[in-house]
C-alpha cells in the first residue's frame, strides 16, 4: 500500500472517531439538550412559553443578541446574576491563587473580595446568570422578558454551590503550581495538558466553569459511569477522568452525583 493510501485511511479513522464523539453529545439545536431553552424544548427543565404566549421558539437568543452586548462575552445579552456575593470554596485544603494587585501568591481559600477583584469572573459569572437561583431565566440584559412555561424567578436550574464546587476564576499558570504541589504533600498537579481532552484555561490563565464544561453540547446522556452534564470528554470508558486528570495525576477523585462532590479535592 502506498504511503498516500495509508494516510487517506488514517484520515478516514480519525474522521470515524470524531464522527462518534460528536454523536455522543446532544447539540444545542437538539430539543433534548437542557440549554435549549425554546418553545420548541422537549426536555423536563425550564423552557419558554409559545410565541403567541409571549414564549420564543429562537434557541441563541436567551444568551446572545447581536446588538448592544455586554462585554463580559461574545455577544453576550444576560444581566448580572442578582446574587452579588459568592461563597469561596470552602474546605480545610487550600488552593493557590494570585490576583491583581496582590504581593505574590494568595490563597483562594482566605482570600476576600475588597472591590478590587471581581469573584466569581469570566465564563463562570455568565454560567451564574442562570444557576444562582435567583436570576430569572427568561430576562435579558436589556430589561425584556421572555415569557416561560412556569415563572422562573427563582428557577429551576440547578443552583451551583460554590463553597462545594470546583474552585473557579483563579489564576492557574506556573507559580500557581508550583505553590499547590508545595501546598499539598502527596499529591501532584499539573497544567492544563488538553492532550486527552481539551480543558481550557481562559483569556486570563484562570480556570472557570468552561474548563470542564462545554455549555453547548450536552454529554449527560452518554451511558457507562455517571456524568456531570455538558462534561468534556471524548466517549471513552474513562472520559470522566480524563478532564481531571488534565490537572490531577495520579487518578481523579471520586466525584459523584451533579453537584461537584469536591470534599476530597
Amino acid at each position: 500500500m502506498s504511503q498516500n493510501k495509508y494516510l487517506f485511511v488514517a484520515l478516514l479513522i480519525v474522521l470515524s472517531l470524531v464522527s462518534a464523539d460528536v454523536a455522543m453529545s446532544i447539540e444545542l439545536s437538539n430539543t433534548n439538550n437542557k440549554h435549549n431553552l425554546s418553545s420548541t424544548a422537549t426536555h423536563g427543565g425550564p423552557h419558554a412559553a409559545s410565541v403567541a404566549s409571549g414564549g420564543t421558539d429562537q434557541i441563541c437568543i436567551f444568551c446572545h443578541t447581536p446588538h448592544s452586548a455586554t462585554p463580559e462575552s461574545t455577544l453576550w445579552s444576560r444581566p448580572d446574576p442578582s446574587t452579588t456575593t459568592f461563597p469561596l470554596y470552602n474546605s480545610p485544603l487550600v488552593i493557590a491563587g494570585t490576583y491583581p494587585g496582590s504581593s505574590g501568591t494568595e490563597i483562594i481559600s482566605e482570600y476576600t473580595d475588597n472591590g478590587s477583584v471581581l469573584y466569581p469572573s469570566g465564563a463562570s459569572r455568565l454560567c451564574l446568570s442562570c444557576h444562582d437561583g435567583v436570576t430569572a431565566i427568561g430576562i435579558l440584559n436589556d430589561g425584556t422578558w421572555i415569557a416561560m412555561t412556569e415563572d422562573y424567578v427563582t428557577n429551576d436550574t440547578t443552583v451551583i454551590d460554590l463553597s462545594k464546587s470546583h474552585p473557579i476564576s483563579f489564576i492557574y499558570d506556573t507559580p500557581v503550581l508550583t505553590a499547590i504541589n508545595n501546598l499539598r504533600p502527596g499529591d501532584t498537579y499539573q497544567l492544563p495538558q488538553n492532550l486527552t481532552v481539551f480543558t481550557p484555561l481562559d483569556g486570563e490563565n484562570k480556570m472557570q466553569c468552561t474548563t470542564c464544561h462545554d455549555p453547548h453540547e450536552d454529554t449527560r446522556a452518554d451511558t457507562g459511569y455517571d456524568l456531570l452534564p455538558f462534561w468534556r470528554h471524548k466517549g471513552s470508558g474513562t472520559s470522566y477522568e480524563d478532564v481531571c486528570n488534565a490537572c490531577h495525576i495520579g487518578g481523579a477523585p471520586p466525584f459523584s452525583g451533579t453537584n461537584h462532590n469536591s470534599a476530597v479535592l
